[in-house]
């Protein structure tokens, strides 16, 4: 029973959006507080992605974007022509993202701040 409860809380949690990825492995202590710092260390970043002109455009550029080592999601929007990238700055950067988008045919580039 304990089980399928934290299976639920965890199906829940996901469908929220809130906890985005989680082990159901039991950790340490120590751990568990290297893991939260290493989330803390994560940096999302905005591209403006050109030559977007269909619905499938923003799934190649996700799973391009996707592949790049440290990153760890991709929310990409069709209409703004933008892509919200979440990433380890230790293990990737911003060009390596964008080269990956630009090598799969849409040209990507950091937006600039409002």
């Amino acid at each position: 029973m304990k089980r399928a409860y934290i299976i639920f809380s965890v199906v829940v949690a996901l469908s929220a959006g809130g906890l985005g990825a989680m082990t159901l492995l039991p950790t340490s202590g120590a751990q568990a507080v290297a893991e939260a710092a290493s989330q803390n260390a994560l940096k999302t970043e905005t591209f403006k992605i050109e030559k977007m002109t269909c619905a499938t455009c923003p799934i190649t550029v996700k799973k391009a974007m996707g592949k790049v080592s440290g990153v760890s999601s991709v929310d990409v929007d069709f209409q703004a022509k933008t892509a919200k990238v979440t990433f380890d700055p230790k293990r990737t950067t911003e060009s390596a993202i964008a080269s990956a988008s630009t090598n799969a045919g849409y040209p990507a580039k950091i937006a600039a701040a409002k």
